[in-house]
């Protein structure tokens, strides 16, 4: 039995993304998760047989705080003695990098999951990018969660074509197609309670409200086909640039904060708005396919692996405000297409990312590197 240690800078990480991974490794091997916990949080749907070590990670840059993080993640490595650990997250992955190497952990792995550095230009983007640089380097391989991220760090020569994967067709864990599930009683409930009728077109955006999630070029687009009243905006997220007053000033927008329960509102739109200026895959997207609801994306790296385009939704140049605006009319004049668009999403996902054929690649590549 393998002594495997999962790091991530937030437990959250682990909740969305990773259990499935988690739960299957732990019925042949001691799975450790490395977190960082808040007044001895539980992290949701952990198994009890799994072991937890606190650890804080900043997920900012705190030179001091760093380096005690990193002097802590080497004395608990030397002290485990791993024979695997896996981060996930930038400043995770390269404290746990540099500390395992150190420790000589046999075998050191991170997935990547998108660059910060990749919209930066200057110093900020060369420092960033160098510290990814560590990272890769120091691990003994990498998973990376999209065939079209894959290229863009191949290009950026951040790695070797030889030394990391991406698993099945992208992602980092799939879509559980049980859980994300259209449901035509939560769309009527939801449309009941925000007095939304049947005729109403809904486009969503679900995501933190930032610049860089592509924010104001979807509000400025919207505001070119809100002379069609059927038309309306919802935006779940929590505002993280103070866009809300921006927000507030524009008809048929409604901004609802984060919500719990964003997954059901899959039922309730009608199109999924990600008009971001980077990411690393797009997991909101696939779990909306799941739900039936297309996507209408920005044409970026990890975004173009999510989106099938014209069969699963629409791809936009990046901050292109007229093509933004050019896509929501066709889908507002176009229902026998979103239709078909509706039924392609939910086909797409169980073939190609049920979450139950990640587990299965996951699994197989662990064995492939050693773990038996």
């Amino acid at each position: 039995m393998s002594k495997i240690a999962f790091i991530t800078a937030a437990p959250e990480t682990i909740s969305a993304f990773l259990l499935a991974y988690i739960k299957e490794l732990s019925l042949h091997h001691d799975i450790h998760i490395i977190t960082s916990l808040k007044n001895n949080q539980a992290i949701a749907g952990l198994p009890s047989t799994i072991t937890v070590h606190h650890v804080n990670i900043h997920r900012d840059p705190k030179v001091l705080s760093d380096l005690k993080s990193l002097f802590t993640l080497y004395k608990l490595f030397k002290k485990e003695g791993y024979e695997l650990v896996h981060s996930f997250t930038p400043k995770a992955g390269l404290l746990t990098q540099i500390s395992a190497f150190i420790a000589r952990i046999p075998k050191r792995l991170h997935t990547f999951t998108g660059q910060v550095w990749a919209t930066k230009q200057g110093l900020s983007r060369g420092i960033l990018k160098f510290l990814d640089k560590i990272t890769a380097t120091l691990a003994t391989f990498c998973l990376i969660d999209s065939p079209s991220q894959k290229a863009f760090l191949i290009q950026e020569k951040l790695l070797r074509d030889e030394d990391c994967k991406v698993l099945a067709s992208g992602s980092i864990s799939g879509v559980n197609i049980e859980k994300y599930v259209f449901s035509q009683e939560i769309r009527d409930r939801l449309r009941a309670e925000h007095k939304i009728s049947n005729n109403d077109f809904v486009f969503m955006f679900v995501g933190r409200m930032k610049k860089e999630k592509g924010v104001p070029e979807l509000l400025q687009a919207f505001k070119q086909i809100n002379s069609d009243k059927n038309a309306k905006l919802f935006i779940l997220g929590s505002d993280e640039e103070n866009l809300t007053e921006s927000v507030n000033n524009i008809a048929n927008i409604y901004y609802l904060g984060f919500k719990s329960n964003a997954q059901e509102y899959y039922s309730f739109a009608d199109v999924l708005c990600l008009p971001s200026h980077r990411e690393g895959f797009g997991n909101v997207i696939i779990e909306a396919a799941s739900c039936q609801l297309p996507a209408l994306a920005s044409n970026i790296y990890g975004l173009s692996d999510a989106v099938e385009n014209g069969s699963t939704g629409r791809l936009h140049q990046v901050k292109n405000v007229q093509e933004i605006a050019s896509s929501m009319k066709t889908f507002l004049t176009d229902p026998e297409k979103l239709i078909a668009m509706r039924k392609r999403c939910r086909a797409r996902i169980e073939e190609t990312f049920d979450e139950r054929i990640l587990v299965k690649e996951f699994i197989l590549f662990y064995k492939e590197i050693g773990l038996q």
